[in-house]
């Protein structure tokens, strides 16, 4: 564990502040939520996702969507690419690319209708892919990104598709 060599007062209703250069590092906004554990006598700190706790279902309809349509998802988090179908197993876990999280801050949508170079972690090769990306908002707050990748050009089948998942998503999280 790094130590940063702040200290902060507790005020009477039991609050901290966390320094601002702290924030910036691990890209706390206000009004976002951040995950509280304890280990021994230290308190973790980390930013939080809905979607940090998927289980298998999203992992199945990932799965049989790319078997069915052969179209692949990847869902992210707030830092991370979360899930994959397995065409793009090797991105799990990884950090988005720049060009993602500018996305997932200015809440945009982005669709490409047909395949372009797309950044999905910096450390990696771009991918040509057609894509849709939308962000995920859940009680007025970004918790992620939905991305539809193909090798063709988009269909108006493909914006269906996308439409589907996202409305379970949306179902998902509630």
């Amino acid at each position: 564990m790094k130590t940063t060599g702040m200290v902060r007062r507790v005020d009477s209703l039991g609050r901290i502040v966390i320094p601002k250069e702290i924030r910036k590092v691990l890209k706390i906004k206000e009004n976002e939520q951040v995950e509280i554990n304890v280990s021994d006598d230290s308190i973790i700190l980390n930013r939080y996702s809905d979607l940090d706790e998927y289980d298998i279902s999203l992992t199945n309809l990932i799965d049989c969507i790319e078997s069915v349509f052969n179209k692949d998802f990847i869902l992210t988090n707030l830092n991370k690419i979360a899930l994959t179908s397995s065409n793009y197993k090797e991105y799990q876990n990884l950090e988005m690319s720049p060009y993602l999280n500018n996305i997932l801050d200015e809440r945009k949508d982005v669709k490409e209708s047909v395949p372009v170079n797309l950044s999905l972690n910096s450390n990696k090769d771009d991918i040509k892919a057609s894509f849709i990306i939308k962000t995920i908002i859940e009680n007025g707050d970004t918790v992620g990104l939905l991305i539809l990748l193909s090798d063709t050009n988009l269909e108006n089948t493909d914006l269906k598709l996308f439409d589907l998942m996202f409305r379970f998503l949306d179902k998902y999280l509630e």
